[in-house]
C-alpha cells in the first residue's frame, strides 16, 4: 500500500536538494561575475602609467577609500566620479559618495565640475559647487572625503 506521507517527505526533500544546488549555483555566479568586475576595473588603471591626453585626476587625500595618495586617473573627455562601478569612469570605494556624484568635462579648453545631485555635494577648493564650475589646472576637488587636483 502507498504511504503518502513517506512520498511526500521525499518529494520535499528531493526539492531541498534541489534548491541548496541552485542556490550554490547562484552563489558560484556572484563569485565569478564579481571577480570579472573587478579584473576589468583593474585592466582600466593597469593603464595609468601613461598620460591622458586630456589630463588626470591626481589623489591629495584619498580619505577612507583605500585609494594611495598620488594615484593617478586619466581623464577622458567627459568622466564620471562616484561609487558605482558599472557607471563611472572613477569609481572610489568611499561611503560618502554617491553612486553617479559628480561629472567633470571638457567644454572647449575649459574643465566644467558639475555635481549630479549627490547627497554630501562637491567641492573645488573646499566651495561647494552648486550649478557648474570652471576647474583650472591644479584645483583641488573634493568628492565625499577624497580629494583629488586637475592637472593637464
Amino acid at each position: 500500500m502507498l504511504d503518502i506521507a513517506n512520498i511526500s517527505l521525499d518529494i520535499i526533500v528531493l526539492l531541498l536538494r534541489v534548491a541548496v544546488v541552485l542556490l550554490l549555483y547562484f552563489f558560484l555566479w556572484q563569485v565569478l561575475r564579481f571577480v570579472i568586475r573587478d579584473l576589468r576595473a583593474g585592466s582600466r588603471t593597469a593603464g595609468e602609467g601613461s598620460r591622458s591626453p586630456y589630463g588626470q585626476l591626481t589623489v591629495v587625500r584619498p580619505g577612507q577609500s583605500g585609494v594611495t595618495p598620488g594615484k593617478i586617473y586619466p581623464l577622458g573627455p567627459s568622466t564620471i566620479i562616484g561609487r558605482s562601478m558599472e557607471h563611472c569612469e572613477i569609481a572610489l570605494n568611499d561611503s560618502f559618495l554617491s553612486q553617479q556624484h559628480a561629472r567633470l568635462e571638457l567644454r572647449g579648453d575649459e574643465w566644467v565640475l558639475e555635481d549630479l545631485h549627490s547627497t554630501n555635494g562637491t567641492f573645488l577648493n573646499d566651495v561647494e559647487v552648486r550649478d557648474v564650475a570652471i576647474v583650472e589646472d591644479g584645483d583641488v576637488i573634493r568628492f565625499g572625503r577624497v580629494e583629488m587636483r586637475l592637472e593637464r
